[in-house]
């Protein structure tokens, strides 16, 4: 293929076919030629306001026609893409600003703010230009201009389900290689109708527009005010329904009403898919599987679709079998594992018409092989794993990023991303769990620090649908593991009998010890699940038959420790009253004070009680509070104690200095340095405890 970049590929297909539908969006419809149109003059006004070759430009848009347009006009002016959604929660979106520090943002006028992060960056909005219509930029030239293309491409960021996402670094031969290995996969052509659902920030996003523009298709996108002008009105938007369902379920919102949203979300899709004539539908894992409960339950169908592509987390072999068997043998049916290190585009698999039969199909994600243009390994400590050993999924190759943009910053290249040269230091890590079976077929265990293996043996229970197991901290400072679980239609709530399965299916240790039914498991926008946003549950574990969480209940050994906890900071504050005048005599005096000063003092000594009270109380049950900042097992016991000392200090300091003589040097320095000194230490260790960034678990 003799396209040196992106947008070449895109611009031959806009000469080829000028009228043909680019890009539909409810209302707004834009053929090849439009789209090229806008795309230029949008790479003109980042010309003239001085793009620097290779510079990296963000774009924030809603994902709408404006979205690939932006894109496009990016890599027209020579400058490389970072891609945003305007829904990524505001610390994620301030992280990536920080660490991508771009030269200019692209967004609209309603989301400058949201964009402006403190630093005097230039904002280019499409929406505000002398006169100009939403997404037009504006007049002027639209022929593209001239300049070679730098080598990189774009920067793509990973989802960040365990830690602060990194921005992988991906260049054209990338994203062409990518190209062609899905056109070899997907097998596109231009009558397709792709409906890509996936976020703008996503692999899964960049990976779809290009494949589908590439091959002079449509994108179909879902608007964000609707669905279509044929769909019925009371069909609310996917996009927003599926939102509010998220937050709802992350919140601990009734279940009744995160059902009511889902439901909602996926009939909007549904509507969409018929009323667009869909062929192929790209979408996460939780849309699938909502999807697919919604048809098979009303005996639908999915109209013109020939292909199913599943993308985001784990999907197991038996629900894309049960997939499978709805649609039909007519309809390709494929779970696409696509990291941003592969420009979304690493490794596949597709059911064959008769599909070899295994053994628990509802334990195993299987990914097949990797996409022509790609390596894909499974790895150890130093080296490729053996057959049937877990180890950490790496990818290498044409189509592979060449590092990431945290690295190429501390590497001294000044802020500004490397363009040129390949990648150096062999194959890169995923971050991501797999192995390879006997049959040579790669299969995917999650992210790495993940419990697959319990997840998989939970998916076993006929009343478990969905599970998340992770690490809780417990009130002894221990970890252990909770499954979070999702009930199957018409499952009674059985955490006992749900944790005792798991227990005589899996060793000692790597059982969950509490169960905490959820409405729905909290999700990145990119459909994985987001296991830092799962709830801290609200019992340690070891509970009785009811595991705690939002909307646990019943009483237990949390409930016990916690009012053990109380009533010893209870005691402890008595006992620190009554031998206050015991350890030192005639500290607490107030003979010879007059009033209202004599009732201030006696107010502070019950606050000074009260405060080692609490100290107490807090050594013996606060441990688990500052867990959940998941810091070091060292720096969380550091903080632990600092936090213990800044509240029961107080009691024995003033108690001391009350009896020391001003001119008493020795003594004085004994307490400047005994407690002074140490409550400055202490403070300072919590300073750095929550300031510092969590310790990143891939």
């Amino acid at each position: 293929m003799g396209y040196g970049s992106v947008h070449a590929l895109f611009e031959a297909r806009a000469r080829l076919t000028p009228f043909a539908p680019a890009v539909v969006c409810g209302a707004e419809r834009l053929t090849y030629g439009e789209l090229d149109g806008r795309a230029n003059r949008l790479a003109r006004r980042l010309r003239d306001a001085r793009l620097p070759s290779g510079a990296l430009v963000a774009v924030c848009l809603e994902p709408g026609a404006g979205a690939p347009a932006a894109m496009l006009g990016v890599l027209k002016a020579g400058g490389v893409c970072v891609p945003l959604g305007p829904d990524i929660p505001l610390p994620e979106l301030r992280h990536v600003l920080a660490d991508a520090d771009p030269f200019a943002v692209v967004t609209t006028e309603a989301l400058r703010v949201t964009v402006s992060d403190g630093k005097r960056r230039r904002i280019v909005t499409v929406d505000r230009e002398a006169g100009a219509t939403v997404d037009s930029t504006a007049g002027g030239p639209v022929e593209p201009l001239e300049g070679k293309a730098p080598r990189l491409a774009c920067v793509l960021y990973t989802a960040g389900t365990t830690g602060p996402a990194k921005g992988a670094l991906i260049g054209h031969s990338a994203l062409l290689s990518a190209f062609e290995g899905a056109r070899a996969v997907h097998r596109p052509t231009p009558e397709d109708r792709l409906l890509l659902v996936a976020p703008p920030e996503s692999a899964a996003f960049t990976a779809g527009w290009i494949r589908t523009l590439g091959s002079g298709g449509t994108l179909v996108l879902p608007a964000a005010d609707g669905t279509t002008p044929d769909a019925p009105a009371a069909v609310k938007d996917f996009r927003s329904a599926a939102a509010k369902a998220a937050r709802l379920a992350t919140s601990g919102g009734p279940g009744s009403a995160v059902a009511a949203e889902r439901e909602s979300a996926v009939a909007a899709l549904h509507a969409l898919v018929l009323a667009e004539g869909v062929t192929v539908l790209d979408c996460d894992t939780a849309t699938a599987r909502d999807l697919h409960r919604y048809i098979r339950r009303r005996g639908l169908d999915l109209g013109a679709v020939r292909l199913v592509g599943v993308t985001g987390d784990i999907w197991y072999l038996d629900e894309m079998q049960g997939l499978r068997r709805t649609l039909g043998p007519q309809v390709r049916v494929l779970n696409v594992y696509g990291p941003a290190e592969a420009a979304g585009c690493a490794a596949y698999f597709e059911l064959p018409d008769r599909p070899a039969t295994l053994d628990r199909p509802e334990r195993v994600s299987l990914i097949g092989k990797p996409f022509p243009g790609l390596r894909v390994q499974v790895l150890d400590a130093r080296r490729p794993a053996a057959r049937g050993r877990t180890g950490e999924i790496a990818v290498d190759g044409p189509g592979a990023a060449r590092g990431y943009r945290s690295a190429e910053r501390r590497s001294g290249t000044g802020g500004r991303p490397r363009t040129d040269g390949p990648r150096a230091g062999g194959p890169l890590r995923t971050g991501d769990l797999g192995r390879v079976g006997d049959d040579g077929r790669l299969e995917y265990l999650g992210r790495k620090g993940a419990h697959a293996d319990a997840e998989a043996v939970l998916r076993g229970h006929p009343s478990v649908e969905e599970c998340a197991v992770a690490e809780i901290g417990t009130d002894a400072g221990r970890t252990s593991l909770a499954a979070y679980v999702v009930l199957a239609d018409g499952a009674r709530s059985d955490p006992a009998g749900i944790r005792s399965y798991a227990s005589a299916r899996l060793p000692s240790g790597r059982a969950p010890r509490t169960v905490v039914p959820l409405a729905s498991l909290p999700r990145t926008r990119a459909g994985r699940i987001d296991r830092r946003g799962l709830p801290q549950p609200a019992r340690p574990p070891g509970a009785g038959t009811t595991a705690g969480g939002k909307g646990g209940s019943g009483s237990g050994p949390g409930d016990a420790t916690g009012c053990a906890a109380l009533a010893a900071g209870v005691v402890a504050a008595f006992l620190s009253a009554v031998f206050t005048d015991v350890l030192w005599p005639h500290s607490t005096d107030l003979t010879g004070v007059p009033q209202p000063e004599a009732l201030l003092f006696f107010g502070l000594y019950v606050c000074e009680w009260l405060s080692f009270g609490l100290g107490v109380a807090f050594l013996f049950h606060g441990r688990h509070m500052i867990a959940r900042q998941e810091r070091s097992p060292r720096f969380t016991t550091a903080a632990h104690l600092s936090v213990v000392w800044l509240l029961a200090a107080w009691w024995p300091q003033d108690n001391f200095y009350r009896l020391a003589r001003k001119t008493d040097w020795p003594r004085q320095a004994a307490l400047v340095y005994g407690f002074n000194v140490t409550l400055m230490i202490a403070a300072a260790v919590l300073v750095v405890f929550f300031a510092a960034r969590p310790r990143e678990r891939t």
